[in-house]
């Protein structure tokens, strides 16, 4: 017994290890943020909205461990955020379609910038699931050049939004049940675990992986490529996806599948639109697994001979991906190091107004159980329901 309790500490120990970044590995003008004020700022939101609005390089955010309840978006180029630990970073809300009369709008955290990049931070939605329309996404990419690695996106319904754009996924975990990775954009998951999670109910409905939503016939603007990933389920059943828009596009490649879990045909249309059979690009490429096969496919599913890149993907160029933070050293470093980085103390920047304490554009204003500011730098405080209102 005694044995397996140390054995249990060591794995403990080593990933905690493994899912850390060391603060010394940071570039000398990243910008901390710390709940306990240890750092440049309190929020993620202060941080961002301290640096320029310009820039043509990149800029380092790093977190330190803990909950951050925040409504976040982040409009500005080239941002790169970095956490401490993927496990104890945690950027946390609870809107969804039901409060904002919107599926993108209600997204914990919102990413509008090109070039922006994460690094072992896990992006939440809490808001309640199952019921009527309880699509909550914990992430909105609607810029290109977008990098992520070793981070966890949560939620149940609509989890992961790529909405516009290009975006690259490594090494991250994904977990939801309806149409959890979704979107009109160009998005490549590599080396990803996705899982179906029905929140206790293995058998409320089949889970959707996918719902894509390309609208370019020669489909070379939106689809998604999941390769040399893998899918786990907590016993629910699971589509590989739901053909969303005319042109969906979407490969699994090299992928691992529990095959008993994965229902037969693989994939299926909305209820309005089962036309879009005919015109979607949707299959599989060399993917595996126990139990798993391709018997009983609908028709309109593909078993490619080959796939693209995932440079050709997403446009030919992902040199965006070697910028100056990954040249120093992958952020899902082996080892923690304790040093104490010395800061120097950054004045957040202010917009149209006097009042540092203000929210920008687009940013929430009021609504139920709402505590963050009431004021705004620009525009004035729009109410869509009790539950919601923004700047606008």
């Amino acid at each position: 017994m005694k044995f397996y309790t140390l054995l249990s500490i060591f794995l403990i120990y080593i990933i905690q290890y493994t899912y850390s970044f060391p603060q010394n590995k940071l570039p000398k003008d990243a910008i901390i943020v710390a709940k306990d004020g240890s750092g440049n700022f309190k929020t993620v939101t202060e941080a961002i909205n301290s640096l320029p609005n310009n820039a043509s390089s990149e800029r380092v955010i790093y977190i330190k461990n803990g909950t951050y309840y925040e409504y976040i978006v982040c409009q500005k180029k080239f941002v790169t955020m970095v956490g401490e630990n993927r496990d104890k970073v945690i950027l946390t809300y609870d809107l969804n379609n039901a409060k904002t009369g919107s599926s993108s709008k209600c997204a914990t955290f919102r990413s509008y910038g090109d070039n922006f990049k994460a690094f072992d931070i896990t992006f939440e939605n809490t808001a309640p699931f199952p019921g009527v329309n309880t699509q909550a996404p914990a992430i909105n990419c609607m810029a290109k050049n977008q990098y992520y690695e070793n981070c966890r996106f949560l939620s149940y319904q609509d989890t992961l939004l790529s909405n516009t754009g290009t975006q690259y996924f490594k090494n991250c975990y994904i977990r939801g049940f309806t149409d959890f990775i979704w979107g009109s954009g160009r998005a490549v998951f590599d080396q990803c675990t996705i899982h179906v999670d029905s929140k206790g109910d293995i058998y409320r409905a089949n889970a959707y992986l996918t719902a894509n939503g390309n609208k370019d016939g020669n489909f070379k603007e939106g689809g998604f490529l999941i390769t040399n990933s893998k899918v786990t389920t907590d016993g629910s059943s699971f589509y590989l996806g739901r053909l969303w828009k005319q042109n969906c596009y979407v490969i699994f490649d090299n992928t691992e599948f529990p095959g008993n879990k994965l229902v037969k045909e693989g994939w299926t249309t909305f209820s309005n639109t089962p036309q879009y059979s005919s015109t979607s690009r949707v299959g599989e490429h060399k993917c595996y697994g126990p139990n798993y096969n391709t018997y009983g496919r609908v028709s309109y599913a593909n078993q490619f001979s080959s796939v693209p890149s995932i440079a050709e993907f997403l446009g030919g160029n992902i040199s965006y991906i070697d910028d100056t933070f990954v040249k120093k050293g992958t952020a899902t470093q082996k080892a923690v190091e304790t040093k104490t980085l010395t800061t120097t103390t950054i004045k957040p920047i202010e917009t149209s107004s006097a009042d540092p304490n203000c929210n920008p554009l687009y940013y929430q204003c009021g609504g139920v159980n709402y505590k963050g500011s009431k004021c705004c730098r620009q525009g004035t405080c729009k109410k869509y329901n009790d539950y919601f209102s923004v700047y606008k």
